[in-house]
């Protein structure tokens, strides 16, 4: 079990904004003699399955220089994450003038009335811990030269920011944002088309991610996306000075009519500022033998903490093996276990690996990972795994 604290990760000179904690008080800024830019800022959000809306009310954006928080908007407004994929964004701030120099943080200061619709159409609060209610701090580190306008683009990534906390038979859903900021100019894109090998059609409705390997190899999900109706995607808001993977596990149709496919990854696309755009396409192949993968973790997760769990496979690209992320997703938190299942997984040979954030009082998150367990996945069964944190 690994465990180290953060108080952000930084992508060296891209200025981009990656940990999010809670945040202190605030304070009005104020330019003086200092000259000034501008400044927009823009929200996004990636796909998440089992819901038909995340309403999240962003009473205002702010910007914090020296200790001195300066606002940049106030939207006022309650805004469906699940309205903004596909290239849709929401402004929240337009024009802000604000004083040249380094800007370190960024938050969003969120009201009351924050909810989810389930996929039969229930509507339920959505809880935001005690912790965020200060507002939700990006830690960034960009500069705002005067006479410019910098373009900020905020990825609120829903797919890992809800909890599900099951209080006897009812779920309680609890918001522990994962958010990611980046200024636009420095990003780039990966976009393309997946088929199906033997009909060579699209395949609509497919989660793709971008991923990126740390020196020890791991995997880590720069950004999701769905393929639309004809099976084509973009990856979008991809810092440049990275090089990154594209990866898929496609599964499409409904119970009746499921068909999964084996997974894929890319070779690594080095963005530059030179170069920030690629294109990858790819046929994949349907396997007829589908199996799952569920389990428990241990020790419960506490209020202050959330799970996200990563299915894991090793697929071959140019520069050889690696083991690549093909499924995630947040584990469900019962009275007296927790649990996860992967259900529509071909078979094959996966491993496991559960993350743990817990958001300390000095704002700081602590993540710790478990280690890394092996399944293999068999035809119509669910292979158990279970995970110690």
């Amino acid at each position: 079990m690994l465990n180290w604290r953060t108080s952000f990760l930084g992508l060296a000179g891209l200025g981009l904004a990656l940990m999010v904690a809670c945040s202190s008080g605030s304070s009005s800024g104020s330019s003086g003699n200092v000259p000034n830019g501008t400044m927009n800022v823009h929200l996004v959000d990636g796909p998440i399955a089992g819901y038909q809306e995340i309403n999240v009310n962003i009473q205002t954006v702010e910007i914090n220089r020296n200790g001195t928080w300066v606002t940049l908007g106030t939207p006022n407004k309650t805004i469906n994450l699940l309205n903004l994929v596909g290239g849709v964004d929401e402004t929240l701030a337009a024009g802000a003038t604000l004083p040249a120099g380094h800007y370190d943080q960024m938050r969003l200061v969120l009201g009351s009335g924050n909810t989810v619709k389930l996929s039969d159409g229930t509507v339920e609060p959505l809880k935001v811990p005690s912790g965020m209610q200060s507002g939700i701090k990006l830690i960034v580190n960009f500069d705002v030269a005067a006479g410019t306008t910098k373009d900020v683009w905020i990825d609120f990534d829903a797919a890992h920011s809800i909890q599900v906390v099951m209080a006897g038979m009812s779920g309680q859903y609890i918001l522990r944002p994962t958010c990611w900021a980046f200024d636009k100019v420095a990003t780039g894109s990966i976009h393309g088309l997946l088929t199906d090998t033997a009909t060579t059609t699209g395949l609509p409705g497919v989660m793709v991610y971008a991923e990126t390997l740390d020196g020890s190899g791991n995997a880590r999900i720069a950004r999701s996306t769905v393929t639309d109706a004809t099976g084509a995607y973009t990856l979008d808001l991809l810092p440049v000075g990275s090089t990154y993977f594209v990866v898929s596990q496609p599964s499409t149709g409904s119970t009746t009519t499921l068909k999964a496919y084996d997974a894929k990854a890319s070779d690594g696309f080095d963005l530059t500022a030179a170069t920030p755009v690629f294109t990858y396409s790819a046929a994949f192949t349907a396997n007829a033998s589908i199996g799952g993968v569920g389990g428990g973790l241990t020790p419960l997760a506490t209020t202050s903490q959330s799970d996200q769990v990563n299915l894991l496979q090793a697929l071959t690209t140019s520069s050889g093996s690696h083991t690549f992320i093909v499924q995630s997703m947040m584990a469900t938190v019962g009275t007296s276990t927790e649990t996860y299942a992967f259900l529509t997984v071909p078979i094959g040979t996966y491993s496991v690996q559960a993350v743990r954030s817990t958001l300390n009082l000095d704002g700081t998150t602590t993540t710790t990972t478990s280690t890394v367990q092996p399944a293999t996945v068999t035809a119509n069964t669910t292979t158990t795994v279970n995970l110690g944190l």
